[in-house]
Parts: structure tokens; sequence; C-alpha cells
């Protein structure tokens, strides 16, 4: 009986224990949610960028938290090299019933472009059991291929885009359709795209964030085409006025024949040149607008509305078009594809030339996509916080430690009477403080986790709103023992490890919030520093406000205010290779400027972080002298100067070529010449053009830098362990200012050729190529450059003085002029400028590299451009070598 009631109870046990199990396995089973995956653009991307991933999630089951997770191999680590990957998660709720779609950014760099990536999207539950998995496969765009984001709400009319030739014939134009939902909202993932095209759209749908990232994306470089026409009011309306170069007043139409294109010049497609070619049989709807300040406009109707107007912002260029191209009659005009290959070429310039092969470019001019540590990380390891125990902590256990052993000890011995107890005494101090100590040493080992950081923080120019800004950090994590670490960035953060410790096997996982972005560091050696990067973008309250003259051709005046709501220390002011030292200002103060931009005789060319350096009593260069070192705040400043201006590994450079003083080289044919380039065959060198100093602000006609320290923005917090770390924290600002070069005491115009915007804006020829960034060569053909003045001015007796570099071509042994080998300076080719009152071309030649023209009012247009084009007639004279044109202007304001 009792063996039977045992049985029947081990029966029930089993039911209630097995059966539930069941139930609930179904139920878990049931309960989790279906997703879809949708990977970069059309499964497309660009290989070194940020990626989105798309999921589309749909729960029908009890309500599920969880995240979203994905492994990439890290950026950081060159390919072929074994290490592990960087894990991205995001965390999701999602109630029962319902759908929610999120995204994630991941950066992919594998280091071979035009390869295909599998890419594995896990979906976790709370606590990280794997619930589902989907596998998406991601198609790098080829290196040479134009990479166009069109957002439309249609999505017809955009293929005579796709078909226009590109010099490179293993190039092709891709284009990708986006809508709201798809535009990111972040500056790192829109450099996919080497153009964006907005036309005929609902901008409204766009959120604050996205249209911040656009317009932070052009100030990192990108090129932005806005399209008018009929429906402007949709699609240029909502936009901010920092992105857009007119302002738009209403619609009109243009009568048929009205010419579309730009000024043909001198070449052998003489059917370019009949005005009936450049225009349409028909009219055209158009939207009517006046150029803002600062715009430029390419072509013009012919009561002087804007067809075709541009501005450059930062880095980055802005297009408007007057008239809309994917509707007829435009759409279906016999010159359509030329129209495109014009916008193209403006928009885009020397991407859409092939790459020169015959010009190997010294690696002390490349820049790093993602970065190396080896400059930063030195930094960040100079400026960690003190990690030994205070010093009052020392003294008093040592002061405390020879008292005791002392007299107190002879007290003791004294006071007993017992002499025997005085080594025993001693002894137990000696154990007693031993075992302090070390714990001592263990407690600060094991809880003092210390962190620095450096913001640098890229400003647009203010707006009604505030400062678009760009903002790159630079996050060091000392891990005093071994095991695994969480840092806490506030915010919306992309963020990426740079250390050797992933290429040791030690991974990271990222997780987003609603709130901020959590870096958890698994694995972290003893002793070792975790180097983080991590970039969002923002908009600042306030900016710095400039008004500079510069007068007499020689000095710089006027003032500078401060209106961020913090103070700034170490300020300078920044123009051509001059610096003048402001000191600090506090927040709402404005300071005077006077800057003379006179160079001493012989001085010797050096980079304005080492002149820079060199003021403040430091040794040059600077990058020598701190690595490993404690700093001081002065030479923590110009040690990030040293960084920034690329003067050891990480080579930071802003996307520009890093200055490098001109060092004799040696090339194959045993010349010995200064440059950065030489031609393969060891026919002669070529140097690159521009050596413009990377602290510089690109387009900007001088640049404010300085140091907000410590950093006051609460919204840019760190923390490790959730404990916040505030005093190793500080910003780096670099922005933009704008100067006139009116002289308004004498009424005279001296404007530089580092204020003037130099673009290819024409080619015609198969054989245009760039060889390095404003170095090209062409066998047969021409190339015509836009000039374009930073305002419109009516002068008399003007002049304007066009250079090319000189070195280009030099040294012994170099044929010029014999043939197919041999090669073509800008002094032996054909160079005409367009004259705007007679509606032609007129022949100069260069003399020395040189071209002086006075009375130079008519090759200057209402808008302040200067047309000029670059001809070789003939490949039997050689190789045509030179420089996109620098262009001064002199001159006095017409009365």
């Amino acid at each position: 009986m009792i063996r039977l009631l045992a049985s029947l109870c081990v029966i029930v046990l089993l039911a209630f224990f097995l059966f539930p199990l069941k139930a609930s396995a179904q139920a878990s089973s049931l309960s989790r949610p279906t997703f879809t995956v949708n990977i970069g653009f059309s499964s497309r991307y660009r290989d070194g960028n940020w990626v989105p991933v798309r999921v589309s999630l749909h729960n029908d089951g009890p309500d599920f938290n969880g995240s979203i997770s994905i492994s990439v191999p890290s950026p950081s680590i060159s390919s072929g090299k074994s290490a592990a990957n960087l894990t991205y998660q995001q965390v999701v709720s999602l109630p029962t019933q319902s759908q929610k779609q999120v995204t994630l950014y991941v950066p992919i760099s594998v280091g071979n472009q035009g390869s295909t990536l599998p890419v594995s999207v896990d979906l976790l539950d709370a606590n990280n059991q794997k619930v589902g998995n989907a596998v998406n496969v991601l198609r790098s765009i080829g290196p040479n291929d134009i990479f166009v984001g069109i957002l439309s709400d249609q999505t017809t009319g955009f293929g005579p885009l796709s078909t226009v030739p590109l010099a490179d014939q293993t190039a092709s134009i891709v284009t990708e359709q986006l809508d709201a939902s798809e535009l990111p909202n972040m500056t790192e993932v829109l450099k996919n795209f080497d153009l964006i095209v907005l036309d005929d759209f609902t901008t409204s749908n766009l959120t604050k964030n996205q249209l911040a990232a656009l317009q932070n994306w052009v100030n990192q470089g990108g090129s932005l085409l806005v399209v008018g026409g009929p429906d402007w009011r949709r699609t240029l309306s909502p936009l901010p006025a920092g992105l857009l170069p007119v302002s738009l007043n209403g619609t009109t139409t243009l009568p048929a024949g009205t010419p579309l294109l730009l000024p043909a010049g001198p070449t052998k497609d003489t059917s370019a040149r009949h005005t009936s070619s450049r225009g349409v049989q028909g009219t055209v709807s158009i939207s009517t607008a006046t150029p803002v300040a600062g715009s430029t406009v390419a072509l013009a109707a012919p009561d002087g509305t804007p067809l075709l107007a541009q501005t450059t912002a930062g880095q980055g260029l802005i297009c408007y078009l007057a008239f809309d191209p994917t509707l007829n009659p435009v759409l279906n005009w016999s010159n359509i594809g030329t129209l495109w290959n014009g916008l193209l070429l403006r928009t885009l310039g020397d991407k859409i030339l092939a790459s020169g092969t015959g010009i190997s470019v010294s690696n002390a001019w490349r820049t790093s996509p993602n970065g190396d540590n080896g400059g930063f990380a030195s930094v960040l390891q100079s400026s960690l916080p003190s990690m030994v125990p205070p010093t009052w902590l020392i003294l008093m256990l040592l002061l405390g430690y020879v008292t005791v052993l002392g007299p107190l000890r002879f007290l003791l011995v004294r006071v007993l009477k017992k002499r025997d107890w005085s080594w025993r005494i001693a002894l137990s101090i000696i154990v007693v403080f031993s075992a302090l100590s070390y714990t001592l040493a263990l407690q600060q080992k094991g809880t003092s986790i210390v962190s620095s950081s450096v913001s640098i923080m890229q400003f647009g120019r203010p707006g009604t709103t505030g400062t678009p800004a760009h903002i790159t950090t630079y996050v060091g994590v000392y891990v005093p023992n071994q095991g695994n670490f969480q840092v806490n960035l506030s915010g919306t953060n992309l963020v990426q490890t740079l250390d050797s410790q992933t290429a040791k096997g030690n991974p990271a996982t990222i997780v987003s919030t609603p709130d901020e972005t959590e870096v958890k560091l698994q694995g972290a050696a003893i002793w070792t520093l975790r180097t983080l990067v991590a970039k969002h973008d923002s908009q600042v309250k306030g900016g710095i406000i400039s008004h500079l003259v510069l007068q007499d051709d020689s000095v710089l005046r006027g003032t500078i205010t401060n209106t961020l709501p913090y103070a700034l220390n170490n300020i300078y002011v920044l123009i051509e290779d001059h610096f003048k030292s402001l000191g600090n200002m506090a927040a709402g103060e404005t300071k005077a400027l006077s800057l003379s931009l006179e160079s001493a005789a012989n001085m010797e060319p050096s980079s304005l972080a080492d002149q820079i350096a060199e003021s403040n009593n430091l040794p040059v260069p600077y990058t020598m002298y701190y690595a490993g070192t404690r700093m001081t705040t002065l030479q923590r400043h110009m040690a990030q100067l040293a960084t920034l201006s690329g003067e050891n590994s990480y080579m930071y450079c802003g996307g520009t070529s890093c200055f490098q003083s001109a060092q004799p080289i040696a090339t194959s044919s045993g010349v010995i010449v200064n440059n950065t380039a030489t031609l393969a065959s060891g026919n002669g060198p070529l140097a690159q053009a521009s050596s413009r100093d990377p602290l510089l602000v690109p387009g900007a006609s001088a640049t404010f830098i300085a140091w907000a320290s410590p950093f006051a923005d609460a919204t840019d917090t760190i923390a490790v362990k959730g404990s916040r770390i505030a005093n190793a924290q500080e910003a780096f600002i670099q922005a933009p200012l704008d100067v006139s070069f009116t002289d308004p005491s004498t009424q005279t115009v001296n404007i530089p050729s580092d204020a003037i915007q130099s673009q290819l804006v024409a080619v015609q020829g198969q054989s245009a190529q760039m060889q390095s960034p404003g170095v090209y060569t062409m066998n047969t053909g021409s190339m015509t450059f836009e000039l374009a003045l930073p305002a419109s001015l009516t002068l008399q007796n003007s002049s304007i003085t066009l250079t090319e570099p000189a070195n280009l071509i030099q040294g012994n042994g170099i044929p010029i002029g014999q043939g197919i080998n041999s090669v073509v300076d800008v002094n032996h080719m054909q160079i005409y400028l367009y004259n705007w009152q007679k509606s032609s071309w007129d022949r100069f030649t260069f003399n020395q590299f040189v071209l002086t023209i006075n009375n130079a009012q008519q090759y200057i247009d209402a808008s302040g451009r200067v047309l000029a084009q670059f001809i070789n007639p003939n490949a039997a004279l050689g190789t045509a070598v030179f420089g996109k044109p620098l262009l001064q202007l002199k001159g006095l304001l017409a009365d």
C-alpha cells in the first residue's frame, strides 16, 4: 500500500512539473515577437562608414522586453587580423498586440570595397537569451561609384541621372530612394552618400534631428541639391535657412528656348555653343527667389531670376535649381543628360573624375577613416587624474608608523617595565602597518577607476536657433584590475572602441537606451587604458559671433563675441599661417582683435600647432615631448593641437590634407626634390597643391579655436560604474569666423586666395584625371573652374591674379613637350577666361605660374564669379599637369 501511495505521489509530482513546463514552453514560443530586418540602403553601403539597421517587430503575444543585438568586425582593426567583434544592442519594449520599428547604427569597415558581408541580427529576451535570428547580406558599393540619395515623394523621373557616363568607366552612379522614415538622423551615417537630392518632397515630415544631421553633414563636406519648381513650398519652405542659398518668394514660367545650360567653352563640341540647343522647346515652370548673402548665381533667366545658385556651408556645398528636371518638358529634353552631368560636376567636383594611377601620394598626406589611437591615446593617458593616494593619507600613515614604532613603543616598555616586550611590540607594529598599507593599496587598485575625455566640437555658422555642432568625444578609461567595466555616455552616440584590447580578443558591447549609451568593456586586462570614440550631432545654444575686417592687406581687426553659455580659455584666432592669442573669455564677453599678417623674413614653414606651442615657450615639434608624461593644462592643450594637426600617427585632418613641411626626398630616377608625390614611371615629381593647415576650418576666412574646461554641458557627461567623472572632461571648440575684405576707411578691396573658393564645373574629353587632391592631369580636352568671390562687388581699377603651384613639375631629366612620355606645365597650356560683358572667352597665358589681369571687372559676373578654362589642345605635346587655380582680387569700390 505504501509503495502504491509513493508511486501515485511521484506520478502527481511529475504531472505537476512536466505539464506546466510544457505549457510554459508553448506559451514562450507563442510570445516571441516576429521581426524583419533591412540593413544598409537597399542592402548597400559604402565601406568604412556607419550603416543603418532597421528592425520591424510585431508582437501578438504577451508584453515583451528585450533587445536587438548585432555583432560586426571591429573597424579599428586592419583587415587580416584576428580580433573580437563589437556588439551593438538596442533595448526594445513591445506591449502585446503592437508593432514597432527600431533603428540601430553599426560601423562596417572590412577594407574590401565592392564585396559582400553577411550580418546576423539576434532578438534577445530580458535574460539575454536568443529568441530569434535573421541574416542579411550587405553589398559594398565600388570605391569610385557615386552614391546619390534621393528624397522625393515620386519614384519616376530620375532615370537620366543614373545613366550619366562617368570618366571612370568602371564606376557607376548608384541611386537610393529615401523617405522620412529612412533618412538617418546622424551625420556619420549620411556620409555613405556623395550627394543628396531633395526634390518634390514633403520636407515637413522630417524631424528636427534629421534636419540637424543634414545640416551637419553638409558642414562636414556633403553636397546637397535642393530643387524648386512649381511645388517648391512643400519641398523647400520647411528647410532651415542654412540649407538654402536663396530666399524663395513665388513661381513663374520661362518662355520656350530659355538657355538652361551653363556657358560653353571653345572646345571641339561646337554643338553646345548654340543657344538653341541649350534651351527647352517648351515653357518651364520655375520657382522665383533672390540670392542670400554669400551665395553665387551660376545660371539666371533673362530677367535675372536665379535658375542655379549655390553657397558653401563649412566644407560642403548647397546648390539650388529653380526648375524640376523630373518634369516635362525638361525630362524629355535632348540635353537632359548634359544637364545632370553639369549638376554632378558642380556638386561633386573632383569626385566625378577618374583617379589617376600614375602617382602615389605619401602616407603623410592621408587620413585614417576610423582614427588611430596612437595620437589621442597618449593625450588621454597623460590627462588622467592622479591615481596616487592623497598625500595627506600617506603622510598620516607614515607619521603614525614612526610614532607608534618610536615614542609610543618606548613609553609602553617603560610603563610596563618589560624590556623583552620591545621586540614583540616592534614586530606587531610592522605586521599591522604592513597590513594597513597593503589594504590601502588593494583598495586603491580595485576601486580607483579613472577616466579622461576630450570632445572636439566643430561648429557651423550661428543661426536663429543656435549653432549646429558635430561633436566627437575621445574617452580613455583606466581600469585598475582585470574584469568587466561599464562606461555610460549621456544621450544618443555612435560609439566604437579604438584600442589594442579589442585586437587581443577582449570584446565590447554597446547598448543604446533612450537616455544614454552604455559601453560594456569585457575582459579588461589589469592596468590598461581602454579608448572609446563617440560621435553625435547637437544644436548648441549661442555661438561665436565675429565682426572682422581685413585692413591694408596686412591687419585683421574687429571684435569677437562669445555668446555660448560657458566660459572659454586658451583662445586663438587663426588666419592663413598666422595666429593671435585672446586669452580667456567669459560667457557673453566681447574682445577686440588686431592681428598682423606680415610674415617674418626667412621664417621656416611650420604648422600652426607648432607655432602656438613655440609661442608658449614649449619645444617643437611638440608631439615628440609629451608622450607618457604628466602635463599641465597648457601642455595638454598643445598636445591636442599637435594631434589634430596630424603630426603623429593619428592623422585627424578633418578630411583635408595634413600639414607637412617640405622635405627633400629622392625619386626613382635619383632626382632630389621637395614634394610629396612622384610619377610612378620616374619621369618626374608631383607635389601636393594645397598645404592648408588642418586647424583651419575649410571654407572659412578665419578660424576660432578655444577650450571649455571643465566642460559645462550637462548633456555630455561620462560615468564609469555610475560614478560621474567630471574633473577630467574638457572640450576643444573649432568655429568659422566671417571676415569682410572691404576696408570702409579707404574703400579698398583685397581678397586673398584662401578666401576664394575654386571648384571644377565642366570637363571636355575622357582623359582628365585627379591624381591627388588639387592635382590634375589631362592628355587632351579642357577643364573649367569656377572661382567664387565671397561677395558680389562693383569695382574700379580692379585686378585679379591667378596662381598655380610651381613645384608640380621640377627636377633634372624631365622631358617637357616631347611626346607621349613628356609632361606639360600650365605655362604651356591654353588658358581662357570668360568675358561676361562680351559673352565670350578670352585667351591668356601663364608666365612663371602667375597670370595677372588689370581692369578685371569684365571677368567678374554680377554674383562674383570668375570662370577659367584650362585646355590641352594636342596630346602630342605631352600630358598636362596642373593644380586647382588660386585667385586673388584687388580693387576699389566703384562710386
